[in-house]
């Protein structure tokens, strides 16, 4: 996923319901942080495991799809999450109004907690994360505002690049000198691209380039896609990654978007509607 810092969507009112669920987040987080050698088994007995799930339909298992969309397994993956909840999360309340939000948002997170269970039956390990509720927040996004712009911070998108090609070259044992020069190649490429395309040293690199929202979350969508299949074939592949809880919640989320009452939301540069 690109290192999106704002959607240019003018808000009007303050996001209430999205800084009450961050809020919400962390405190859950930082309860399961207090309780030290317990941490392993409360994830276990609190999240979403598909084998449970599977084998009855008990008060707790109902439950616990719920309860798994609040827990995260770290702090880099709860940082991650209530990121991109808040970029895109402020506009998308402010379209569909504190009530309807709050329902994208946990009908979002049910749908893609289900999505997981259905391609992940027989798993033993618990799916946590709010990921799939806030893919459903993302997907709502785009349908919303189709022809949006999100800011992509250069220096953000070089390392992520960066990142990503070391993960993949390192993993399949390429020469650690190859490797500096392949990285120095792709920093000098990725700078002189960011430069050309933005007015600046300061707006390219730290305020970021203007990317169409339907690019930068079609990627998302397609990498979600992409590995869903890949572990249709493997089960194995992509370790503790819900992949699939990613596509359900999209999906759901720019299907309840498409349907739920909407206030219209101006981009910069948009006539005001009657």
């Amino acid at each position: 996923m690109l290192p999106v810092t704002s959607h240019e969507a003018r808000t009007a009112r303050w996001p209430y319901v999205t800084i009450c669920l961050i809020g919400l987040n962390v405190l859950v987080f930082l309860f399961e942080v207090s309780l030290g050698d317990r941490f392993v088994p409360f994830l276990q007995d609190w999240g979403l495991v598909p084998a449970r799930v599977n084998a009855g339909v008990t008060a707790h298992n109902v439950v616990t799809v719920g309860t798994s969309v609040f827990l995260h397994a770290g702090v880099v993956h709860l940082i991650v999450n209530m990121w991109f909840l808040y970029v895109f999360g402020d506009a998308v309340e402010d379209a569909l109004g504190p009530w309807w939000f709050l329902a994208l948002y946990l009908l979002c997170g049910f749908f893609g907690g289900m999505a997981f269970v259905a391609m992940h039956a027989d798993s033993a390990l618990p799916a946590v994360g709010a990921s799939g509720a806030i893919s459903g927040v993302m997907g709502a996004s785009l349908v919303l505002w189709p022809r949006a712009h999100l800011r992509v911070p250069g220096l953000l998108l070089i390392a992520v690049c960066c990142l990503f090609v070391f993960s993949a070259v390192f993993g399949a044992g390429v020469d650690v000198v190859w490797i500096v020069v392949l990285l120095a190649i792709l920093v000098v490429s990725l700078t002189v691209i960011v430069l050309k395309l933005s007015d600046g040293v300061v707006e390219g690199m730290l305020v970021g380039l203007r990317v169409p929202a339907w690019t930068v979350l079609g990627i998302y969508f397609g990498l979600q896609l992409f590995n869903g299949v890949l572990v249709m074939v493997d089960p194995a592949y992509g370790g503790s990654v819900g992949w699939w809880a990613h596509i359900g919640g999209f999906v759901s989320g720019a299907l309840f978007a498409a349907v739920f009452p909407a206030a219209p939301v101006r981009l910069p540069g948009e006539a005001a509607r009657s």
